[in-house]
């Protein structure tokens, strides 16, 4: 293989690969990075088995087809620290790689191209789909903070993707809590797709800001995603999804009306006296004209009143780790929420007031004695 190409671009599409390079295999071909050259142009893989990452074809003049694959690591730090724009590289019959660039010249060991593991492929035939980017990336964004990490519970470690009736729901459960997003679409298949968290990060990763097209290509055990810039190929997670949908449907008699920034600078602030990164015990005492916040820890207390609209009798005091309801809040865009409580045992269900794009729930915890 022979080739010549711009730092730059080549460096890009190093960065958009990477992420599907394994560095905890034992099999070294998948600590690298496959580069191809041939007749439909010049390109990188990474793959680790469970995800892969394709790029469109770079910019790149070709003198002789063929393929190698070169340490991820190793090949970034050479390419990112080349003294000039234009790189050389040049692999023999032995795998050997030469990249030059001004007077720089690196040689460095590479693999047979040809056993590195290629990305399933999926016919783009009826089983298609097709959504805005900025769509897609945004109901990533809103939903996947709620996704599970116990591998006991693989299911929930990523999320579900269901169309149905012309309605696209992106659904996350931590078993702490839901996240759920949907929005209109074109489409009439009924599907669901369960898709790891990790894809859906890099997919969001890759995703433009604005309504160019994604098309979903997907069989029973993979889906592909195909950006204008590479193509995603994932295994899907298998399993039956929790039943999410009846979580929201319970009698909820309890309802506030709060100014979400409101409510989310004032619950941010209990974060201040904090003695766990990841859990900030907060007591919500909740009457008819304000909404109390009590956070008591051993650094310090926060005690501040937020004021909302309840047509509660009595109130309620419910205790919540602030984190989880920072998380929900900052995913709202909209300037007022719904917030619905039944007891300091059920869960809060928070949702838009005229908005019915989307609904989270958040479980109370059990106060520290």
């Amino acid at each position: 293989m022979y080739i010549e190409c711009n730092k730059h671009n080549l460096l890009n599409g190093i960065n958009t690969v990477i992420k599907a390079v394994s560095n905890r295999s034992t099999l070294d071909i998948l600590s690298c990075i496959l580069l191809i050259s041939d007749r439909e142009g010049f390109r990188l893989i990474g793959n680790d088995l469970k995800l892969s990452i394709e790029t469109s074809n770079i910019n790149a003049e070709i003198f002789e087809k063929g393929s190698v694959a070169l340490d991820a690591k190793l090949f970034s730090d050479i390419i990112r620290n080349l003294p000039t724009d234009n790189v050389s590289l040049k692999v023999d019959e032995n795998f050997n790689c030469q990249i030059s660039s001004g007077k720089s010249i690196f040689n460095i060991k590479g693999f047979d191209g040809e056993q590195f593991p290629k990305p399933e492929s999926l016919e783009i035939k009826n089983n298609e789909i097709k959504i805005k980017s900025n769509i897609l990336k945004t109901m990533i964004k809103k939903t996947i903070f709620s996704v599970g990490t116990e591998e006991n519970r693989p299911i929930l470690t990523g999320e579900l993707l269901k169309f149905n009736d012309k309605k696209f729901n992106v659904v996350a459960i931590d078993g702490y809590r839901v996240s759920w997003r949907n929005t209109e679409i074109d489409c009439d298949n009924y599907l669901e797709l369960v898709v790891p968290a990790k894809t859906l990060n890099e997919v969001c990763r890759l995703l433009p800001d604005d309504e160019s097209l994604v098309t979903l290509v997907f069989s029973d055990v993979n889906i592909m995603f195909i950006v204008d810039n590479c193509k995603i190929v994932s295994r899907l997670l298998d399993g039956e999804y929790l039943n999410y949908e009846n979580l929201f449907y319970n009698n909820f008699p309890i309802e506030v009306i709060a100014n979400t920034s409101d409510l989310l600078t004032a619950i941010s602030r209990a974060t201040i006296v904090s003695d766990d990164s990841k859990k900030t015990e907060i007591t919500l005492t909740i009457s008819d004209k304000f909404m109390n916040i009590y956070a008591n820890t051993s650094v310090g207390t926060l005690n501040e009143d937020v004021a909302i609209n309840c047509d509660s009798e009595e109130d309620l005091i419910i205790h919540f780790n602030a984190r989880y309801l920072i998380d929900v809040l900052n995913a709202i865009e909209d300037e007022q929420v719904k917030l619905f409580f039944q007891s300091n045992k059920s869960p809060c269900i928070i949702t838009g007031i005229e908005n019915n794009s989307y609904n989270y729930l958040v479980l109370p915890i059990n106060p520290r004695e």
